[in-house]
């Protein structure tokens, strides 16, 4: 999967949720995380469009949530 792609559209959701002090960089261990559980999603659930289980996992980094 294509990890640019991927940060580009976690970037944009982060400003959905104006969480602009939770900017990420391209190299950071945050966005790693994101990264893989975005391709762990994506393998159980390969109807699931990539953009809801990007948003879902965006949700649960910035509510901490306990299932992210």
């Amino acid at each position: 999967m294509n990890k640019k792609l991927i940060y580009k559209m976690v970037q944009n959701c982060l400003k959905q949720y104006n969480e602009d002090s939770h900017s990420i960089s391209f190299e950071s261990r945050e966005f790693a995380e994101i990264f893989n559980k975005v391709i762990e999603e994506k393998n159980k659930e390969a109807d699931s469009e990539l953009h809801e289980i990007v948003n879902d996992v965006v949700y649960g980094y910035i509510t901490g949530s306990p299932y992210f």
